[in-house]
């Protein structure tokens, strides 16, 4: 699997794209009209199908519905109704066209009515996932975390339920727990660059803040290098954990070798066509 392909889906299975702004939707839309129409061909059917996934929910953000729709209806007429994804999907563009309570509506009738005693468990669970991302709006932050802590406890195994964990504990302060939840994140997934640079930083944060002895916030700001050196390992342009790698390195002696490594790819990325990196990365190294 090439470079370029592994960066997608792991950019698809982390849900990253949430996170991007316009310029940067339409930047990874563009790539992958470019992406499934030809260099795409050679992928595996799943990944394939993952990346189309991915294309919907970007079309939906950059309020292409008609696009989204069609795509939609590409993976029905396949595939079925019945399949958790297409669920998903539909809810999405119920949303999009009725509103967030149809949306719950519909949801909460087919948990009910077919999947709270099935034994379709990826389906009940994208879909209690969904219902709590429509809900989460109307909600605090210690209403959500509950809901996700159930759902855990429920499906342990779901790396994406660990991931909204570890967000929530991020926004709330508890560096400690967020590191815990990344940890499980790169256990399930452990070439999942974005999630390694994740749980550098809830580490070096952690470490700061937590960490009361010199030796502890070492340690701690070590396992932190080291986190940050395995992401860039997997992506070696992965600005956010050069970043990383670049402070936490300035502040333990004898990591200069690193420093200065870190300094030159930031560099390099700073030289970059890409405008918001070359921007954040030209700001970091006026910060180093």
């Amino acid at each position: 699997m090439s470079v370029g392909t592994q960066r997608l889906l792991t950019i698809a299975s982390t849900k990253l794209y949430t996170q991007f702004d316009a310029g940067e939707l339409h930047e990874l839309h563009d790539e992958l009209v470019i992406y499934l129409s030809s260099f795409g061909l050679g992928v595996s059917e799943s990944a394939r199908l993952a990346l189309m996934e991915m294309m919907f929910y970007v079309k939906v953000y950059l309020s292409k519905d008609v696009d989204a729709q069609v795509i939609y209806n590409t993976f029905r007429d396949r595939f079925g109704e019945n399949s958790p994804n297409l669920y998903v999907m539909k809810a999405t563009l119920l949303q999009i066209n009725e509103g967030n309570q149809v949306a719950i509506d519909w949801i909460e009738k087919l948990i009910k009515e077919t999947l709270e005693y099935d034994t379709d468990a990826v389906s009940y669970l994208v879909l209690q996932k969904k219902l709590v991302s429509i809900k989460a709006s109307s909600h605090d932050k210690e209403w959500l975390l509950k809901q996700v802590i159930s759902l855990i406890e429920k499906f342990p195994l779901d790396p994406e339920l660990y991931w909204f964990a570890a967000k929530i504990y991020t926004e709330l302060g508890h560096f400690d727990r967020a590191a815990y939840c990344y940890e499980e994140v790169v256990c399930i997934m452990p070439f999942n660059y974005v999630a390694f640079g994740q749980l550098a930083e809830s580490l070096y944060y952690k470490a700061l803040k937590n960490e009361k002895s010199s030796t502890r916030r070492r340690d701690g700001l070590q396992k932190a290098l080291e986190n940050a050196l395995r992401s860039v390992e997997l992506s070696e342009n992965y600005l956010k954990s050069w970043s990383f790698v670049a402070m936490i390195s300035k502040k333990l002696d004898g990591r200069d070798k690193i420093f200065k490594l870190a300094h030159s790819k930031i560099q390099q990325i700073a030289n970059s066509p890409n405008a918001k990196n070359k921007a954040t990365a030209n700001l970091l190294l006026k910060n180093l």
